[in-house]
This record gives structure tokens, sequence and C-alpha cells, in this order.
């Protein structure tokens, strides 16, 4: 299930993220391997996560996804082995969100590239997704997606 598409203003955030390269079939692992690391040093350091985790595409070839798995953070931390400090852009952003299986989720992207191309509005690149509930936990999975205008 899906909501409507939409154009948002955001502000531009902080994250401590790792950046990988790995294909689509262990995209879950990958994030599911580095998000308590990246907890862990936030905390360890005295931040404080800012928001749910997120993973950032910079291509769309599922055999190779250039991921970025990330949480948005204030306060105090110092980048530690591959855990670096990037930031989500600001600005004008198609967003929707998907409720259901992250099986499903791809077809928020095809959903919002044919918005963009009926509306004649020019996206941007390396789209990103917050897990805002996690099915684990929550019973559901909710998830924003965003994809940055140009």
């Amino acid at each position: 299930m899906s909501d409507p598409i939409t154009t948002v203003q955001l502000q531009a955030r902080r994250i401590a993220s790792i950046r990988r390269t790995v294909p689509q079939r262990e995209l879950g692992t990958f994030l599911g391997d580095v998000y308590p690391k990246i907890f862990g040093l936030l905390a360890a350091q005295g931040a404080t996560p800012a928001g749910p985790p997120l993973a950032r595409y910079f291509n769309n070839d599922p055999k190779a996804f250039d991921t970025e798995a990330g949480i948005p953070f204030e306060g105090p931390f110092t980048p530690t082995g591959d855990v670096q400090v990037t930031e989500l852009p600001g600005g004008a952003a198609a967003m929707t969100v998907h409720r259901g299986s992250h099986e499903t989720l791809s077809a928020e992207y095809k959903r919002i590239m044919s918005w963009a191309e009926g509306s004649g509005t020019r996206l941007g690149d390396d789209p990103w997704e917050v897990y805002v509930k996690d099915p684990k936990i929550d019973g559901e999975a909710v998830t924003e997606v965003y994809f940055p205008l140009a």
C-alpha cells in the first residue's frame, strides 16, 4: 500500500554512515550488520540519533548497488573506521510512504519516476529510504522514499 506522491522541502542533515557496493540480494544483511555498529559508535561518542535508519542509493545496478546505510545524528561524532560523516541534501524532493514488505519497495521508485515524467518534474540523483517502522518490532514495515528534485 502506498501513499500519494508529494513534494517536500527538506533540511540538510548529517548522518553517520557506511558506504559499500553490495548485490541487491545482500542489502538486508548489509543493513542489518551496519546499523547496530553505527548506533553503538554514536552512543559511545555521546551523539544522539536524530531519526530512523536510512539507506541511500548512488546507482540502480541490482548486481552491485552503491549503497550508503546511515543514521541521522546530533551532537559530537568523529568518524571511526569505516563509519563516516556525510550529509543528506536539503531542498525539494519527491516523497511517498510505502506500507508493507521491503520486497515490493522498488515499485515506489518506478511510481515516482512515472509521476515525475507525467508532471514534467526533473528528478535529481541519489534517492534514499527512511525505515520509519521495523516489521520485527512494529509488526508492519513503513518506509519513506525520497527522490531529490533537480
